[in-house]
């Protein structure tokens, strides 16, 4: 019993160092995103010789603002909680929306087994700004939800991009260091009844020398609920 325990533990160290995403689960979700997606377009893109789902969603008007939308902890870029209500409303505000499909892991992971994707949920970004620059779009804004940010934070930090600024939607503590490497304009939103590591940490979040960091409380809690219009105003108003 101790040997099988101890092959069981050193398979685990395997996988977790490999950071390996959980295909299937992704294709999973894609097939029961696709059938219910109400606005926009499934648009299949490629990182890491995988395709991942994205939804492209145009502006009302003409523009070619786009904003990037990356959601959280093991969910799908059409989640109804933040990421839905963003890339859908954002399109009566001046932007186009691409919303993506980052990296997941079965439900037996938590967000410490994710710092193992980070190089994955690089690829991600990066593929995704990629399909902007082919389609002649701007790539205007990243915005980020929960796990979201700390994967977007991290691209932001160790990548030259073409983002012009980032919006990270309850931040956890793992974002602190990635934070202090960015100097892009920055909106650091919160709920006032967010999760521990979201509130326990905004004070380290705002202590850096980006003078373009703005950051926000507002009366929601970690997914906003019942308090969508809420989060476009604020996201909305900080992009004018």
């Amino acid at each position: 019993m101790k040997k099988m325990l101890i092959v069981l533990w050193l398979l685990n160290t395997v996988v977790f160092a490999q950071g390996t995403p959980d295909y299937a689960k992704e294709l999973r979700w894609a097939e029961q995103v696709e059938d219910g997606i109400m606005d926009g377009d499934v648009i299949w893109l490629s990182a890491n010789n995988h395709e991942f789902m994205s939804i492209y969603t145009p502006s009302e008007s003409d523009t070619k603002k786009t904003a990037v939308i990356v959601h959280g902890l093991g969910v799908h870029p059409d989640w109804p909680q933040v990421i839905q209500p963003l890339r859908v409303a954002l399109t009566e505000r001046g932007f186009n929306t691409l919303s993506i499909q980052m990296p997941v892991l079965d439900n037996d992971h938590d967000s410490l087994a994710y710092m193992a994707l980070l190089n994955h949920s690089d690829a991600r970004i990066e593929s995704a700004l990629n399909y902007l620059k082919v389609e002649n779009l701007d790539a205007d804004v990243l915005i980020a939800h929960s796990l979201g940010s700390v994967m977007s934070t991290h691209y932001l930090a160790n990548n030259s991009n073409a983002f012009k600024r980032f919006i990270g939607i309850g931040m956890s503590d793992k974002t602190v260091d990635f934070l202090k490497k960015i100097n892009l304009p920055v909106l650091d939103l919160y709920g006032e009844r967010d999760i521990q590591s979201v509130m326990r940490s905004a004070a380290d979040r705002a202590n850096t020398d980006n003078q373009h960091y703005t950051q926000r409380m507002v009366d929601a809690d970690h997914f906003f609920n019942e308090k969508d219009a809420l989060l476009v105003d604020e996201v909305s108003d900080w992009l004018k």
